[in-house]
């Protein structure tokens, strides 16, 4: 049986093929250790996206959090790799993330102080997704309106 060390060491070196040949023999993507670190939070960190999009394509919770609250996405940005935030953004991954107990806002202005310039490209990142989304929810709304209408409607026998 592969523990969540020896598969975090082989997502440390890079070895997508080693990774790859685990998850096809039954290894969870949601493979956590007891502190409720995921082996993408593992990827975030070292912040390698085709390991990342490998577990996400075999069905890594991109929002788990750890003891910390901490989740993928935090750790990612925490650790200053735009390109894995970027993944995770355009997977789906929720933009309620609160690292230490603080809003990802929060902390990401916190971490400008030591590190601006990187900082900023992610704080980039996670306006330009709110904009999709919110722009996305408003597109959506008449839609949802009128479906719950619809079903309203149909359980009131209307």
């Amino acid at each position: 049986m592969t523990t969540f060390d020896e598969v975090s060491r082989v997502i440390k070196r890079g070895d997508i093929v080693h990774l790859r040949k685990e998850l096809e023999e039954g290894l969870s993507p949601n493979l956590c250790n007891q502190y409720s670190w995921t082996l993408l939070m593992i990827a975030a960190m070292e912040g390698d996206t085709s390991i990342g999009r490998l577990l996400i394509e075999k069905g890594a919770d991109l929002d788990r959090r750890n003891n910390h609250r901490d989740t993928a996405l935090s750790l990612a940005a925490h650790t200053g790799h735009p390109s894995f935030v970027r993944l995770l953004l355009e997977s789906g991954a929720s933009l309620e993330c609160y690292p230490f107990g603080n809003s990802i806002d929060i902390w990401l202005d916190w971490l400008a102080q030591y590190f601006p310039e990187r900082m900023k490209n992610i704080r980039d990142l996670f306006d330009a997704e709110r904009q999709v989304r919110a722009r996305t929810m408003k597109l959506s709304l008449p839609g949802v309106l009128t479906t719950l209408r619809h079903l309203f409607a149909r359980r009131s026998g209307f």
